[in-house]
């Protein structure tokens, strides 16, 4: 099987091509710099197709020519997560591939509207643009946050390191509400999984598939901080969920039917 990995000299990607070459998989890459491309994984590659830009429609069609599947893991930007991501589906339509794992690898989205939160309505309105024009079924994967973003200001709570100890902050209850999270190592390894013995996607079927490495509480996560570091965690509660919704004037739906509960600012698109 021969595979398309765009954004293959990105974080995810490099990972990705490392996994799929060791599976027995043919790897295309296709990025703007090959030289971010460690020599182990690029003297491995099938070939590597340069792109200008996301709108670079020579470079998609060399890229999607002859390929049995794409995975995307282009940047989580918002021109990105629509606008390229169409480009290149529409690419994979004209050269009649079939399997393809669109960029996503976030917390579940299908349950919430458009407009109930900003930072998924890309995937909200690239999934049911595709539902309704296009010729494949995409594989969406969900995997909750990326590990290295649990302590962040983009993790679960609001990671403030300006004073003397840090700070969680948070809404809704600490040691009830759970946040799934995943390493890269381990997506890139159940994305691969998915792509050679998922039901239904070697036949173009598509679907949803969700799996975490854990999941973890607020204060969990702030015990684990201790633990690491040495250094105590104040652990701040800003208020209920229904306290949030009132700050920001906006009810959103999760995953059981309760409160999606994201609380950060300018998400850097790989988290929640």
């Amino acid at each position: 099987m021969l595979v398309l990995i765009t954004g293959i000299t990105g974080s995810l990607g490099q990972r990705l091509a490392k996994i799929a070459i060791s599976r027995g998989l043919s790897v295309r890459g296709l990025g703007r710099a090959p030289d971010k491309l460690s020599p182990e994984i690029f003297n491995q590659l099938d070939s590597f197709v340069q792109i200008a830009s996301y709108y670079d429609i020579d470079a998609l069609q060399k890229a999607v020519a002859g390929v049995d599947a794409v995975i995307n893991a282009y940047a989580p930007t918002p021109v990105l997560d629509l606008d390229g991501h169409l480009l290149l589906i529409r690419a994979a339509e004209r050269a009649h591939i079939k399997i393809f794992i669109a960029s996503s690898w976030s917390r579940d989205w299908t349950n919430i509207k458009f407009g109930d939160f900003e930072h998924y309505n890309n995937h909200i309105a690239f999934e049911h643009q595709i539902a309704a024009t296009s010729t494949i079924k995409p594989v969406y994967i969900f995997s909750g946050l990326f590990a290295d973003l649990l302590f962040t200001p983009y993790g679960p709570g609001g990671f403030d390191t300006s004073g003397k100890r840090p700070k969680m902050r948070y809404w809704g209850n600490g040691t009830a509400d759970r946040w799934p999270w995943t390493t890269q190592d381990d997506a890139v390894e159940w994305t691969i999984d998915i792509l050679l013995h998922g039901e239904g996607v070697t036949e173009g079927r598509g679907g949803v598939f969700k799996f975490s490495s854990g999941v973890t509480t607020i204060k969990e996560l702030a015990e684990t901080y201790e633990l690491v570091f040495e250094t105590k965690v104040d652990v701040v509660c800003e208020g209920s969920t229904e306290d949030l919704e009132k700050k920001t004037g906006k009810v959103t739906t999760g995953e059981q039917g309760g409160v999606l509960r994201v609380y950060v600012r300018g998400c850097c698109g790989t988290c929640e």
